[in-house]
């Protein structure tokens, strides 16, 4: 378990890639691929500030879930509703608090795949809580304003006590867009608040890394991503450049809060903040998330980075459809939650 003060192991990034896929997710991929993005576009608009959300049944039926509001920030923590067995408190127990920014193109609330996997999440991991964060969508409330509002809120997603302090480990998680939100604020507290509290990992799934208008010429990555666009089923390069503007409008696409592959990630590694990511090799958002963790690596940031080629975008959420990938992906996010 990780120490609560950062300690500089220097475990730098250890980078794995898989290929090959089962017939359920080949032929999903098939099926969806001509209808890309028409299944994920958002199908109404949100007013400016953070929407209070309907906690989908699944969450109700196996958390216990406190909705609350800080700094006007809608805040939905669940903790299982049969306590863990792990309960041998012959130490200080270690606790764990995840906060999952959900994706949606930054327009849309958590779907239920998000709550599934939330409630699942605190189930499988002892002594953890998940809180939801319904973060300010576009179009209404773009970075400029939706990061900021997350920066309010930001102290107050940290224990107090210096008990807790100590025996509480912080995580943020998001996937998609929702990975872009983490990484966004995470490079603006460090900027603007270097002695801010930090979390110990961030848990990143299909991380959206790149807002600048795609394929960006002369980039690294500028031909992997021509060849994802083709493989893509799901986002493709107009849609998830239209979403990148929304979020982006008012604002300098290549901030470093806004497209994070641009900012100085050894500031990761000052802090002592691990990074997980998860990527797929037939998703747009890929090569540029490949080539941020690339960065994490050379500059010495601890963590894990799991590519999977042949793999849609998000393939991680189709884990409560009972497809293979989708829960080795869970079993994956799991194992690096307990490291």
């Amino acid at each position: 378990m990780a120490a609560a003060t950062p300690l500089h192991n220097h475990n730098t990034m250890t980078i794995t890639t898989r290929s090959g896929k089962s017939t359920p997710i080949a032929l999903l991929q098939t099926v969806i691929k001509p209808f890309r993005p028409h299944l994920i576009k958002p199908n109404k608009e949100f007013a400016a500030g953070s929407p209070n959300l309907d906690i989908h049944r699944t969450a109700k039926k196996r958390c216990n879930v406190i909705e609350r509001q800080v700094e006007g920030i809608w805040l939905y923590e669940m903790t299982p509703k049969t306590a863990s067995l792990s309960s041998k408190s012959t130490e200080i127990e270690r606790k764990r608090h995840i906060y999952y920014f959900a994706g949606g193109g930054w327009q849309m609330p958590p779907s239920p795949e998000h709550w599934k996997l939330c409630a699942e999440l605190c189930h499988r991991l002892a002594n953890t809580t998940v809180t939801i964060v319904s973060y300010p969508l576009a179009p209404n409330s773009p970075a400029k304003d939706s990061i900021p509002a997350l920066e309010r809120l930001y102290p107050y997603l940290f224990p107090i006590s210096e008990a807790d302090k100590a025996s509480t480990e912080i995580v943020f998680a998001g996937d998609s867009a929702g990975g872009n939100v983490v990484l966004g604020l995470m490079v603006k507290v460090l900027t603007s608040t270097p002695s801010a509290p930090v979390p110990q990992k961030l848990v990143l799934v299909s991380p959206a890394v790149d807002l600048r208008p795609q394929p960006v010429a002369s980039s690294p990555f500028e031909k992997d991503l021509v060849a994802a666009d083709k493989l893509d089923p799901l986002l493709g390069i107009p849609f998830t450049n239209g979403t990148a503007e929304n979020w982006s409008r008012g604002a300098d696409a290549e901030a470093p809060y806004i497209s994070p592959v641009l900012a100085d990630v050894g500031v990761f590694e000052e802090r002592g903040i691990a990074i997980y990511g998860v990527t797929a090799g037939a998703d747009v958002l890929a090569p540029p998330a490949k080539h941020f963790a690339d960065r994490c690596k050379e500059a010495g940031v601890d963590g894990k980075w799991l590519h999977w080629e042949g793999l849609m975008h998000c393939f991680v959420l189709a884990w409560c459809y009972g497809i293979k990938e989708g829960k080795e992906g869970l079993e994956w996010l799991i194992g690096v939650m307990e490291e």
